[in-house]
């Protein structure tokens, strides 16, 4: 019961930001204001930060009728070297960009130089999804990842056999919400009475996944369950499953695209714990924009996650994730 009420009091502090962001009147600030905002973000052609950018246009477009006018700068990082990302952040610093917004690729690396350019010149900072080891931000927008990590092992352990043996494969190691995630899951699963294995580290591809599955299955031929934190590896080792006729391995995930929502449907994937990009994006500007305007802001804000099986996976059709 405390946790649900605990849920209960973050949903009721999100949608109260939400509100204040999107209902602050025009008399609180002057109005025909323009702002140049940077959306830095890593993986940038992933659906899911193409959802995030849609929810940061949409409250832009909102801001815009109230007389204020926003030029988004948005940069990918690229896939696999953060060093990237790096310098995306000194070409926006360049730009004079008035905030930012950043999706980082590394919790560790990126916040450097955010602390450098950003915080010591005293320009607002706005995290969505993945949060910073250091530095200063007005506000924190992501989900509850450690309970995200929890469901997929209650979840998990109704498709597997008591003392069944469950493994992680962990993309991102330095990546403080993968680390919630996985911590969330192998503590809840051991609750439960399944054998949580030694994680494996991999790349965050799909070739990776069908790899990483193709090894496991060698090395670990008993292996039931597998937790994944992004949908590109879970749709590659689904693939090695299938090329191999194994059906006694359940696959769990965070994280959606259309692929991998026809492949829950179709029950090559057991199931997917859903964020909420789109929200994300949204609320960070709404965030960004209610600062620079003079409006108070809330430091943390976290979405509760969802899960996603073939049982309901028609309740997710209308998400922006899952569109082509």
């Amino acid at each position: 019961m405390k946790h649900n009420k605990r849920h209960f009091l973050k949903l009721a502090a999100f949608a109260s930001a939400a509100m204040f962001a999107t209902t602050l009147t025009s008399t609180a600030f002057a109005a025909d204001q323009k702002f140049r905002i940077g959306y830095s973000q890593f993986w940038g052609t992933n659906k899911f930060l193409r959802t995030q950018v849609k929810g940061a246009q949409a409250a832009m477009a909102e801001w815009k009728k109230k007389g204020v006018n926003v030029e988004l700068i948005v940069t990918n990082g690229g896939d696999t070297d953060t060093t990237k990302q790096v310098a995306d952040l000194e070409d926006l610093s360049a730009q004079h960009i008035d905030g930012l917004l950043i999706f980082p690729g590394d919790s560790v690396v990126l916040a450097g130089p955010v602390k450098k350019l950003f915080n010591d010149n005293k320009l607002p900072v706005v995290v969505t999804d993945i949060g910073l080891k250091s530095g200063d931000w007005i506000t924190y927008v992501g989900t509850e990842n450690e309970l995200g990590g929890r469901m997929a092992a209650d979840y998990m352990a109704t498709l597997v056999p008591a003392g069944s043996k469950v493994i992680v494969f962990d993309h991102g190691p330095a990546v403080q919400v993968i680390i919630d995630r996985n911590r969330g899951f192998e503590k809840r699963a051991a609750e439960l009475g399944l054998k949580v294995l030694p994680r494996k580290v991999m790349k965050l591809s799909l070739e990776d996944g069908r790899r990483t599955m193709e090894d496991t299955l060698t090395e670990i031929p008993d292996i039931a369950g597998v937790f994944f934190q992004n949908h590109a590896p879970a749709i590659g080792a689904a693939a090695t499953l299938q090329a191999e006729n194994n059906k006694k391995v359940k696959l769990v995930n965070f994280d959606t695209d259309p692929t991998a929502y026809q492949m829950v449907r179709d029950g090559k994937i057991a199931g997917t714990i859903v964020q909420d990009p789109y929200q994300m994006g949204y609320v960070g500007m709404n965030s960004m924009l209610t600062h620079l305007t003079g409006g108070k802001t809330k430091k943390n804000i976290e979405l509760a996650p969802k899960l996603m099986t073939p049982k309901n996976f028609a309740e997710f059709s209308n998400d922006p994730q899952v569109q082509k």
